[in-house]
């Protein structure tokens, strides 16, 4: 009964982990309205990941948010954005 639930627990451990442009840079935590995102800015690129439980969120109220905390994060304004209400990837101005 132990070992299926093993994998589910590495699976859970890995919800937040950077994609691979973005492995060791340190996150900042910013919180943005009822959203709080895990963001990484390595260059010209960032990654916004949203740590907040929403349930069925559109992509019209998130994404908002997360534009203003990677520019909060960054310091640049977002030239282009790509991603789900999940996470986002910004190319930065």
């Amino acid at each position: 009964m132990r070992w299926p639930c093993l994998p589910l627990c590495l699976l859970l451990v890995a919800c937040n982990a950077p994609g691979p442009g973005f492995h060791g840079v340190a996150p900042m935590r910013v919180a943005v309205g009822q959203s709080v995102f895990d963001v990484r800015v390595d260059g010209l690129w960032a990654q916004a990941i949203r740590l907040t439980p929403e349930w069925a969120p559109r992509p019209a109220a998130v994404i908002p948010r997360a534009v203003a905390a990677i520019e909060g994060a960054s310091g640049c304004r977002v030239a282009r954005l790509g991603g789900d209400q999940a996470v986002m990837v910004a190319q930065l101005d």
